[in-house]
């Protein structure tokens, strides 16, 4: 009996149990739908959130478009690169600020690359890297690659060290450096314009054209500027041949970098002979003769020589060895009296020679004064103290000194070689005033010496003897 009743409570137990092992698995099977629901609406939700994020873009703070992840725009600037790279041969530099704003966009409302492009090439500055030269801080000219500026610098520097001898240093005045930059490629010079703009200062053109009768004098003249500028600023120009219409270059090149050049050179120099002076009362005051005549002496130097571009600006010797002594020079100094710088009345003659023509008629004219033959270069003193009232070139005569010695007299010293003293100055009697010569209309070395009174020529041989 009590077997049964154990045999139907354990079928009744089995009963409830497979009872509630169903309802576990349906409740389970409610469950996991619901969460595979859920992960379902979660995964749509962050596929539909991350698939409408996208990028503003913005460059030095302006929009330029808009991009799903930030390595479209990263594509869309190398795109840009390797064409400028292809096109310039030149590596472009990119400095702009890059800003990226995460909003929501669909995909009509991304930017293209290609109008990203577009956009970009009007808003970005497009430099380029290149290497600019600069002096004690300031930019001289911009190359593309330091290979360039580095040969620019040996050649400023060549012309100054290829025919020099000795040479122990070459260097810069200035502090001159090269730096890698960014520039735009219009600001990038040749290595030809570039040694041109250092050598001459700048790259401003200025030419005249010679006209007919102009002269270098005439041309410096008209410019404001001297013959020796415009000989540096022509060094190809012959200044006794110009011809007409030949351009003459007027900018004077001022370098924008001075090439110090160090050398050591052997060489033979004189040594100035000394003066010693002793009076006499043979000669007037502010007169001055050579009693001895000296001479150089000679002597060999070893010595370092610094220029800049060219010019000398130190010179110091390291050795020296005297081949041979100078000899003095002694000079006699005047001690007498002048006399007075104005008229006595009389007259001395005026230079030693010979009497080649008279005063009077002559070839059927008027000869105005006599003709004195002489070697050029003869001295041709005052006949007497006077203020010079001429002193220059005139028709005729040649080159010409006329004195006023007060009273209506004055004296006329024509076709000399060179002229003494000038305008306006007061010279005494025997006072040097000129040299013999053959100028102006003059048929042979002579002084044509005249005497006038009152405007009116008289004999000077009234007055001198010959």
């Amino acid at each position: 009996m009590k077997q049964t009743n154990i045999s139907s409570n354990m079928s009744t137990l089995v009963s409830q149990v497979k009872k509630l092992g169903k309802k576990v698995l349906l409740k389970k099977n409610k469950l996991t739908t619901v969460i595979l629901a859920g992960v379902l609406i979660f995964g749509f939700s962050i596929f539909t959130y991350y698939h409408n994020t996208a990028y503003a873009v913005k460059i030095n703070g302006k929009t330029v478009g808009v991009v799903r992840d930030k390595d479209d725009f990263t594509k869309v600037i190398d795109t840009i690169r390797d064409n400028f790279y292809k096109t310039y041969e030149a590596e472009m530099v990119f400095n702009e600020t890059i800003e990226y704003e995460k909003i929501k966009a669909k995909k009509n409302e991304l930017t293209s690359a290609m109008r990203m492009e577009s956009t970009l090439k009007q808003v970005m500055s497009l430099k380029v890297k290149a290497f600019g030269i600069k002096a004690n801080g300031k930019l001289v000219s911009v190359l593309a690659t330091q290979a360039e500026s580095e040969k620019v610098l040996e050649e400023i520097k060549n012309p100054y060290i290829s025919n020099l001898e000795g040479i122990q240093d070459v260097y810069f005045g200035e502090n001159v450096i090269i730096e890698e930059i960014a520039i735009e490629m219009k600001g990038i010079r040749t290595l030809e314009d570039t040694v041109k703009l250092i050598q001459k200062g700048t790259e401003e053109v200025k030419v005249h054209e010679v006209q007919k009768g102009e002269s270098l004098w005439t041309i410096a003249k008209k410019y404001n500027l001297s013959v020796a500028e415009l000989e540096e600023a022509n060094p190809e120009v012959n200044p006794d041949k110009l011809q007409i219409k030949q351009p003459i270059n007027l900018i004077v090149p001022k370098p924008l970098l001075t090439v110090v050049t160090v050398r050591r050179s052997r060489y033979e120099d004189n040594i100035p002979f000394p003066v010693e002076f002793e009076e006499t009362a043979t000669l007037y005051k502010g007169e001055n003769k050579i009693k001895v005549a000296g001479k150089d002496g000679k002597r060999e130097v070893y010595a370092e020589i610094v220029e800049h571009n060219d010019v000398e600006v130190t010179r110091n010797i390291l050795e020296e060895k005297i081949i041979t002594e100078p000899n003095k020079q002694i000079v006699l100094k005047g001690t007498k009296e002048l006399p007075p710088k104005i008229g006595t009345g009389t007259f001395s003659n005026p230079t030693r020679g010979t009497l080649s023509s008279r005063f009077g008629w002559r070839w059927g004219r008027q000869h105005e004064g006599i003709d004195i033959a002489a070697k050029i270069g003869t001295t041709i003193t005052a006949a007497d103290g006077g203020k010079v009232t001429f002193s220059g070139t005139k028709s005729g005569y040649g080159k010409l000194v006329i004195i006023d010695h007060g009273g209506g007299f004055e004296t006329y010293y024509g076709h000399c070689s060179k002229l003494l003293v000038s305008k306006g100055d007061k010279v005494y009697k025997g006072q040097k005033i000129a040299e013999v010569g053959n100028t102006g209309k003059s048929t042979g070395p002579h002084l044509h010496f005249e005497v006038r009174k009152n405007g009116k020529p008289i004999n000077p041989l009234s007055y001198v003897k010959y």
